[in-house]
């Protein structure tokens, strides 16, 4: 396999010195089974509990004190929903665009692009962006348990790649003695998926859950077209979770998983030459975690994990093969930290950690084998300054250092405050530093796409970008209905873009390529207003609705940033009928003032700008529920039949399944 030795070297040693940390913490005191603040985060079942997050402070903290503006998206919600995977059930959220390509889905937040938001799995980072953007298609419904979304500057806690805030997908685990459940469903285009788990506590210090998943979708194409705006899927993976306590103190978990997906399609270039084109990743993950909780004010959560992608990207063109290309990308990342929180006095509660990361890139695209390591360490201190009747002020500081191998260290400060008021109204506001390093693709790589026509050439010299970000937003709430508003900016120094390399004379070159550069933007902005509306009528009946606008800026071109909309409405609806036990539920999105900047070379910039028609969307879904045990359902995807040139949407899909449980 390939690598250099010190890579292998590096996670042998990371490997070691958890263990080790693993094998000292067993023989001191712990706690209860709460969910451990690197991964779990289990909700109790009464309506009236506390519900608890893990997030936003890198710690266990009550969703309602929580500091950063944090959303929920619990299992109930997930399965009614009818979403089969992660970027299914963030497409329809309060100021998030998913972006579509023919390798997969990225969130954009904030105005901002993929790579500016931080997504993990269990708390932990994930190897395998493809053009900035982890693929959140990869990660299927059936084994999340919840997905809490952080809003906001986070790279205090969280170091690179967090500006734009911080996405948490939080896998299932065992909660009862015995309990499986089977998922299947089939629409048009032969959209497939099958799924099913089982899971148990064969004792009460032990915990079982397995998982294994099949997604599958033709390609689709317009009609009379040959070439796909859709690439077809096939996707299977599987999982294992071991929880286990010695004693009611220490508690370890073992998460191991590995996933397989293909893509394809077809290509057509200018000249009309056709490529059958297909894309093979895999993605094996192992983590080991234990949380120690000497008392009830003290907890330790220790963490080791590695994780490879690799991704196997072929382009075939038919009857010929001067055109052929394949590559063949190896992504290594191997991770160790350490977070300890603790309360010394009653109003105070202090969060620090220490981290490491090494990783490792290999690609016959890129001009020489990526390799980094970086090392953190953050502390965040949360004061609670008063709190009697109904009001409550908090003040949270938090700093973070970054050193990493290639661009050196990085500071990154935080202050942020809560105050309620009235029992009924709450302020929260933040600001904070970050900075989001280069990738390996963008300082490396050099990419040529015949069938479209452009080349790709990554830059060495490129710097790391920083950050300022402000937060501020204003929630109302009684038993009917919740408001919230925030206000958001972004202000980027050293902006990461590809820049279109415009020759003197074009018909000079004898080039028929189009010739990208990644450059650093001397300055731009994001900035903009989140406002979302909650009504719940009752448990039976509940409706959100959210506005979010958004303006970008580049400094260096004097532009708008393009590729996004500048206002987005979204709205979800869910009824259940109690004694027909018939549920109904709609999501709608409305995105208009979208820019796109397209390739002309008879244009000044070699580029021109593009305003496509606004787009709306809407999915359907009923179901029948029969007791708790099993539920069939009916929906339609993309009733709207949206999409264009530039929103990558399959088709309307009409489908049907069932669910069982026990």
């Amino acid at each position: 396999m390939p690598g250099s030795r010190a890579f292998y070297l590096s996670v042998v040693v990371l490997l070691a010195s958890g263990v080790v940390r693993h094998g000292a913490a067993a023989q001191a005191p712990a706690g209860d089974r709460d969910a451990s603040a690197a991964a779990t985060a289990v909700v109790p079942p009464e309506p009236q509990a506390i519900e608890v997050v893990v997030t936003g402070a890198r710690t266990e903290e009550r969703l309602d004190r929580a500091v950063s503006t944090t959303e929920v998206i619990k299992r109930r919600e997930i399965e009614q929903s009818g979403a089969r995977d992660a970027a299914e059930l963030l497409e329809e959220r309060p100021g998030l665009q998913v972006m579509r390509s023919f390798r997969g889905s990225g969130i954009q937040l904030r105005g901002l692009d993929p790579e500016y938001t931080l997504i993990l799995v269990d708390s932990e980072r994930i190897p395998g962006q493809v053009d900035g953007a982890i693929d959140l298609s990869r990660y299927g419904s059936e084994n999340i348990e919840r997905i809490e979304i952080v809003r906001g500057p986070g790279s205090a806690l969280y170091g690179a790649d967090a500006i734009a805030g911080v996405i948490n997908i939080l896998t299932r685990e065992s909660k009862r003695d015995f309990e499986a459940d089977l998922l299947g469903s089939y629409g048009q285009r032969n959209v497939f998926d099958l799924s099913g788990s089982v899971a148990g506590r064969p004792t009460e210090r032990l915990g079982l859950r397995v998982t294994a998943d099949l997604h599958r979708a033709d390609s689709y194409s317009e009609p009379g077209e040959t070439e796909t705006t859709i690439s077809g899927r096939n996707q299977w993976s599987t999982g294992l979770r071991v929880g286990f306590e010695p004693d009611s103190r220490n508690r370890l978990v073992l998460r191991a998983a590995y996933l397989r997906a293909e893509w394809t399609g077809i290509d057509v270039d200018a000249a009309k030459a056709v490529f059958d084109r297909s894309q093979l990743q895999e993605q094996p993950h192992v983590s080991v975690e234990h949380r120690l909780r000497p008392s009830d004010r003290v907890q330790l959560v220790s963490r080791v994990s590695y994780s490879q992608f690799r991704d196997q990207y072929l382009h075939d063109q038919r009857g010929a093969t001067a055109l052929d290309e394949y590559q063949d990308n190896r992504e290594y990342l191997g991770q160790l930290s350490s977070i300890a929180s603790f309360e010394l006095a009653d109003r105070h509660r202090t969060t620090a950690g220490v981290e490491e990361l090494v990783q490792h890139l290999d690609s016959e695209r890129l001009t020489r084998s990526g390799q980094r390591a970086r090392y953190a360490a953050f502390i965040q201190h949360a004061w609670l300054l008063f709190e009697r009747d109904d009001s409550e002020l908090e003040i949270v500081p938090g700093f973070r250092v970054d050193s990493d191998t290639q661009f050196g260290t990085q500071p990154s400060p935080k202050i942020a405050l809560r105050y309620k008021l009235l029992g009924h109204l709450e302020l929260r506001a933040s600001y904070g530093h970050g900075f989001r390093a280069p990738s390996f693709q963008e300082q490396l790589l050099r990419f040529e796409n015949p069938s479209v026509g452009y080349i790709v050439n990554g830059n060495p010299n490129l710097k790391a970008e920083t950050s300022r970000g402000l937060d501020a937003s204003v929630r109302w709430w009684n038993e009917l209905l919740d408001l919230n508003v925030t206000f958001f900016r972004n202000d980027l120094h050293n902006m990461i873009a590809y820049q279109l390399i415009v020759p003197d004379d074009p018909r000079a070159t004898g080039s028929r390529y189009m010739e990208y550069l990644y450059e650093n933007v001397e300055t731009a902005w994001t900035m903009g207003v989140e406002s979302a509306a909650a009504l719940k009528l009752r448990d039976e009946l509940n409706c959100t609705v959210s506005y979010t606008y958004a303006d970008t800026w580049d400094a260096e071109t004097q532009r708008r940033i393009g590729s996004r909309a500048r206002h987005r409405l979204t709205a979800n609806f869910r009824a259940m009928h109690p004694t027909s036990e018939l549920e109904f539920v709609a999501r709608a999105a409305v995105s208009w003032g979208r820019l796109y900047y397209v390739p002309d070379m008879n244009a000044p910039d070699g580029e021109r700008a593009a305003h496509p028609a606004a787009l709306a969307q809407l999915d359907l879904r009923a179901a029948k529920h029969f007791g708790r045990l099993l539920e069939l359902f009916v929906g339609i995807d993309n009733l709207l039949n949206a999409g264009d040139d530039y929103a990558v949407l399959r088709p309307r899909t009409v489908y049907g399944g069932l669910r069982g449980r026990y």
